[in-house]
C-alpha cells in the first residue's frame, strides 16, 4: 500500500499536522531544521512516510522561495528507504485532467444520508456548493464539495486537516461559520452556515448599491478581516463573489483560507479548471500576483480596497484610475482611505483592517464644513492629476449625513428592497405568461383564418370570415406584445416612484387592450365557427339572430365597462383593479408595503 492509500486515525494526522506546523515556523524564522531531525524525534513507524511526504513538499517550497532548485533525485538519494513516499509526494501524473463536474443531488444524498440535499447553488473549478438541511437540527446548511482530484493526495489531505481545523475556530458574526469538515469516500467537504441572500457581486451588477450602502458594509468586512488576521488566518481571495449579504442585513465573508487549502495562494491566474488555481488577478495585491515571498495579511487589505472602490464607483481601479469622489458624490476624505488601501507597497498601506474602520467612523462622526464638498466632473480625471473641465456642484452624500446606525439600516433596507422587488417581479410573471399564451393563441387564429379563405377563394362569405380572423389574430398578438413590452421595461433598481409609474403603464395598456380583445368574442365566434367548417351558421335564420345578439351583447359590455370606470363613481377604482387582475393587484400590494417601510 502506497502512502496515498494509507488510512490513519485523526489523532495521528493531528500529530503530523503539529510537526509540520512547527517545521514551517522554524523555516519562517530563518532557522530551518532538517527533515532528518524531525523524523528522528520519536515518530511512530506508521506515521513516518506520511510525515516525510509532507515535509518534503514543505521544504521544496521554502527552498524554491530562496532561489534553490531542488530535484526529486536529491530526495531519493537522501531517503532511499522511502522512495515510494517521495514519488507519491512529488508526482502528479495520476491526477485527472478533466474539468470538475459537481456530483448529482442523488449522489450526495447517498454520501450524506443525514442531510436532505435540496439543490446545487453553484459550481466552479474549486468545487461546488449545495443547499441542504440537517434534519436532526432542522436547520439549513451549505455543503461545499471539493474536487475529487485531491482524494488520494496526501499533501492535500494533511493541508486540508490543518487549515480546516483553524477555519472551524473562526467564530465571528461576519464570517461564514464552518460547522463540520471531513472526507466521505473520495470527497472532501465543508458543512457551513447557510446565508440566505445574494452575493455582493449580484448587488453591484444590479446597480443597487449606493455610497451609503457601501459605507455600511465596509466596517463589517474590516471587523471580519481583523478577527481572522488576529488568529493568523489570511483570506487571500477577497472579492465580491465571496461576500454574502443576508436578508437580515448582516454581511459575511465566505471561503476563508480556501485558497491555501487548495495550495494556490500565490498563484496569479483565474480558476477555470481543476488544475488551475483560485486567485482572482483583478483583486490580488501586487506582491501576491507576482508570487513574492512573505505575502501577509496586508494582501487582504489591498483586495478590500479594490472591493471598496468597486462598491463606490461600480468600476475597478485599473491603470490610471480616478479617485472615487470624481465619479460619485461622496466625502472627498474617503479618497484618502481608498487610495491608502490600494498602495502598491505593503508598508505604505493600512497595516490593520481595524484602522480602515476607524478612519471611516471618524469621517462619519465629523461634520466639519471646512472639508471640501464632492465635485462631479464632466471629464473624470485620474489619481495623477485634476480634470480639465470645470466641476459642477452635486448633492453631497457624505458619511456624516447619516450615523453608522443609519448606514447599517440602509444596508438592511437594501436587501429588504431587493427581496420585495423580487416579489413584484414574481407577481407579474403570471400576467406575462398569460400574454405569451395569448400570442400563441393569436398565431393560431391567424392560421385558422388563413386556411379558411385560402381553401375557399371562390366563396365570398368564407373569404370575409377568414379575413376577419386574420385581422383579429394580429390584434391579439399586438395587444399581448404591448403588455409584455411594458413589463420588460420595468427597472427594479430604480426609485419606487419610477417603478410605480412603470406598473401604472402596464395596468393602463392592459385595461385598454383587454376589452379590445375580449368583448369582440360576442361576434367573433361566428367567423371562427365558419373557419372550422360549420357553414350552417351562415344560413340567414342562424346568422341574423346571431349578429343581432352579438351586437347587443358587445354594446352592453362596452357600456358597462365604461360606466363602472367613470372617475365620478365611488366604485370605479375597485372595478379597475378587478379588471386588471391579480398579478397587477399583488404588485401594487408589495409596492404599498415598500412605501410603508419608507424604502426608496
Amino acid at each position: 500500500m502506497n502512502v496515498r492509500q494509507k488510512k490513519l486515525p485523526l489523532s495521528a494526522l493531528e500529530r503530523i499536522d503539529d510537526r509540520c506546523a512547527d517545521f514551517e515556523r522554524r523555516w519562517q524564522s530563518d532557522q530551518p531544521p532538517t527533515i532528518e531531525s524531525v523524523l528522528a524525534d520519536n515518530v511512530p513507524d506508521e506515521e513516518q512516510e506520511l510525515l516525510l511526504a509532507e515535509l518534503v513538499v514543505l521544504e521544496i517550497d521554502y527552498r524554491r522561495r530562496r532561489g534553490d532548485s531542488p530535484t526529486k533525485q536529491e530526495y531519493l538519494d537522501r531517503f532511499p528507504a522511502h522512495a515510494g513516499a517521495i514519488h507519491d509526494a512529488l508526482d502528479d501524473d495520476d491526477k485527472p485532467n478533466a474539468p470538475f463536474a459537481p456530483p448529482t443531488v442523488a449522489r450526495l444524498s447517498e454520501l450524506f444520508p443525514t442531510l436532505e440535499i435540496i439543490e446545487l447553488l453553484g459550481a466552479g473549478g474549486m468545487g461546488a456548493v449545495y443547499k441542504a438541511r440537517q434534519e436532526g437540527l432542522d436547520r439549513l446548511v451549505a455543503l461545499k464539495i471539493l474536487p475529487e482530484e485531491f482524494a488520494h493526495d496526501v499533501k492535500f489531505a494533511l493541508r486540508f486537516t490543518r487549515e480546516a481545523r483553524t477555519l472551524a475556530k473562526l467564530n465571528h458574526p461576519n464570517i461564514v461559520s464552518v460547522f463540520e469538515f471531513g472526507k466521505v469516500q473520495d470527497t472532501f467537504y465543508f458543512l457551513m452556515e447557510f446565508v440566505d441572500g445574494p452575493t455582493l457581486r449580484d448587488v453591484v451588477r444590479a446597480g443597487q448599491l449606493s455610497p451609503e450602502h457601501a459605507l455600511s458594509i465596509v466596517p463589517h468586512l474590516c471587523d471580519a478581516l481583523q478577527f481572522a488576521h488576529d488568529k493568523g488566518v489570511i483570506h487571500r481571495d477577497i472579492k465580491p463573489e465571496n461576500i454574502l449579504m443576508a436578508k437580515d442585513g448582516s454581511v459575511k465573508i465566505a471561503d476563508f483560507g480556501l485558497s491555501r487549502i487548495l495550495g494556490s495562494e500565490n498563484q496569479p491566474t483565474e480558476l477555470t479548471g481543476t488544475h488551475q488555481v483560485m486567485g482572482t488577478p483583478r483583486y490580488m495585491a501586487p506582491e501576491q500576483f507576482e508570487g513574492a515571498r512573505g505575502v501577509d495579511h496586508r494582501a487582504d487589505i489591498y483586495s478590500l480596497g479594490v472591493v471598496f472602490y468597486e462598491m463606490l464607483t461600480g468600476e475597478l481601479p485599473i491603470g490610471r484610475f480616478a479617485v472615487p469622489s470624481r465619479k460619485v458624490a461622496i466625502d472627498v476624505r474617503l479618497d484618502d482611505v481608498v487610495l491608502r488601501t490600494l498602495e502598491k507597497e505593503p508598508q505604505r498601506r493600512y497595516q490593520r483592517a481595524s484602522q480602515i474602520k476607524s478612519d471611516i467612523q471618524s469621517i462619519a462622526s465629523t461634520d466639519n464644513p471646512a472639508f471640501a464638498p464632492t465635485m462631479v466632473h464632466g471629464d473624470v480625471g485620474d489619481v495623477s492629476g485634476p480634470a480639465e473641465n470645470t466641476p459642477t456642484m452635486a448633492p453631497t452624500i457624505t458619511p456624516s449625513t447619516a450615523s453608522l446606525e443609519q448606514q447599517e439600516l440602509a444596508g438592511r433596507l437594501l436587501l429588504t428592497r431587493r427581496d420585495l422587488m423580487d416579489r413584484i417581479r414574481t407577481s407579474l410573471r403570471p400576467l406575462f405568461r398569460g400574454q405569451v399564451i395569448q400570442i400563441l393563441v393569436g398565431v393560431g387564429i391567424i392560421v385558422l383564418g388563413a386556411q379558411c379563405w385560402a381553401r375557399n377563394t371562390s366563396l365570398m362569405p368564407q373569404v370575409v370570415c377568414g379575413a376577419i380572423l386574420h385581422v383579429y389574430g394580429i390584434l391579439v398578438i399586438a395587444a399581448a406584445a404591448a403588455v409584455c413590452t411594458r413589463i420588460n421595461r420595468i427597472d427594479y433598481s430604480k426609485p419606487i416612484d419610477q417603478v410605480r409609474s412603470k406598473i401604472d403603464a402596464v395596468k393602463g395598456i392592459y385595461l385598454k387592450v383587454a376589452p379590445l380583445i375580449g368583448f369582440p368574442w360576442w361576434l367573433m365566434w361566428i367567423p371562427a365557427t365558419v373557419a372550422i367548417g360549420f357553414d350552417v351558421v351562415l344560413h340567414p335564420n342562424s346568422l341574423i339572430p346571431s349578429i343581432v345578439l352579438g351586437v347587443v351583447g358587445l354594446a352592453i359590455s362596452c357600456w358597462l365597462y365604461v360606466r363602472v370606470q367613470r372617475r365620478d363613481r365611488p366604485s370605479a377604482q375597485a372595478w379597475r383593479e378587478r379588471f386588471a387582475g391579480n398579478s397587477i393587484a399583488n404588485a401594487y400590494l408589495v409596492l404599498h408595503e415598500i412605501e410603508q417601510a419608507q424604502i426608496r
